[in-house]
């Protein structure tokens, strides 16, 4: 660092001065540690946008999946509405002819009109779900330009996490995870910081140069230049406590640090245990819920053959529907939880990247 100064005086004597001062620090032990804070500050920022990044990636999936759940909700609810319509239909002509008594009448046009609340609730679903997704893919030339979107392939293929080991991805997780990661350099900087202010009570040493130029006159003129340069040590003996009030601040801010890398580390492995099981249960539950979807189908099939017959009534056969209209949307929403549970897991294990998301997009149609 370096100043320069120049003075004038304009009374009987005129005298001009002109002074440069230089110091080079050759030791101030807090300026290196500093240095090392800033790397790590450079590494806990980049590992932030990462994490940013990722946790992108998730939600546009997840706004992504909740368009075409609501969608399916809103089919599933325009087909129930359309069948209990005909059911109302055949009921109010079986009724004149007396083929059935007025109460079933009643009971299809009571499922009707909640069917029609339930179609209106499924549109709105779907209008909020658009909305929440534009709202992320905001700024971007897609925006309010994407209308329809691609479903998923009919025959989704199931596989399990790949190590099928819960405790692999753990250890994995506290290791990669990049929230970890920025939880990590955030105590190693307050850390630092104690030695930062520990640092008060240590030597320091400058290289320090100065050279001044004076010149001044009444009747004859003077000029005079003086050079120096030398070392300047300072040893600080008294400081009036503050470097010992700084330095204990700095420690309640390590353990405030250390604290919240310990509750982030302990989210993580929830996290990554809950993905895990919902990878392996949402496996499950798309192999029983399509069984599910057959079962319902054939069931249908039958009561409605009941109630030709005689054998079943218009409840019946409303509520086989339902049942069938009630398992494909478990059956669909399966298969989106089975696609998030996969990338929340990679997410949590700090390993989800761009190939990833790709991955999922060769599942769409």
């Amino acid at each position: 660092k370096g100043a320069l100064k120049k003075t004038t005086d304009s009374h009987n004597f005129q005298r001009e001065r002109l002074a440069i001062d230089l110091t080079q620090p050759i030791y101030h032990r807090q300026y290196w540690v500093q240095l090392e804070q800033a790397d790590k500050t450079i590494a806990q920022a980049e590992s932030q946008y990462a994490g940013q990044e990722q946790d992108l990636m998730v939600r546009t999936a997840q706004a992504y999946f909740d368009v075409l759940s609501a969608k399916d909700e809103l089919a599933f609810a325009e087909s129930e509405n359309e069948a209990i319509k005909r059911q109302l239909e055949q009921s109010k002509q079986r009724f004149e002819v007396g083929l059935i008594a007025v109460t079933d009448v009643f009971e299809s046009q009571a499922r009707y009109d909640q069917s029609r609340a339930n179609l209106i609730v499924a549109r709105n679903k779907v209008n909020s779900a658009w909305e929440a997704l534009y709202e992320i893919i905001e700024g971007s030339t897609l925006q309010r330009q994407v209308k329809t979107l691609a479903p998923l392939v009919e025959e989704l293929p199931l596989q399990p996490p790949s190590p099928e080991d819960i405790e692999a991805w753990s250890n994995t997780a506290q290791q990669q995870n990049l929230l970890i990661q920025a939880a990590l350099y955030g105590r190693d900087i307050a850390r630092q910081e104690i030695q930062v202010q520990r640092s008060g009570h240590y030597p320091t040493l400058d290289l320090v140069g100065s050279h001044s130029k004076d010149r001044g006159s009444r009747n004859d003129a003077i000029e005079a230049d003086n050079s120096r340069i030398g070392l300047q040590f300072v040893l600080p003996i008294y400081t009036g406590g503050a470097v010992s009030s700084l330095t204990r601040q700095a420690r309640k801010l390590l353990e405030a640090a250390q604290a919240q890398l310990d509750g982030q580390r302990n989210q993580v492995n929830r996290q990554v245990r809950d993905a895990y099981r919902g990878v392996l249960d949402s496996i499950s539950a798309v192999e029983a819920y399509k069984a599910g979807v057959a079962s319902s189908e054939s069931s249908l099939e039958a009561t409605k053959a009941g109630f030709e017959v005689g054998t079943r009534t218009i409840i019946d056969v409303l509520g086989a529907e339902r049942d069938l209209f009630l398992a494909r949307s478990k059956y669909a929403t399966s298969r989106y939880l089975y696609i998030l549970a996969g990338l929340k897991l990679k997410q949590a294990a700090g390993s989800l990247s761009e190939e990833d998301i790709a991955a999922v997009s060769s599942l769409l149609k």
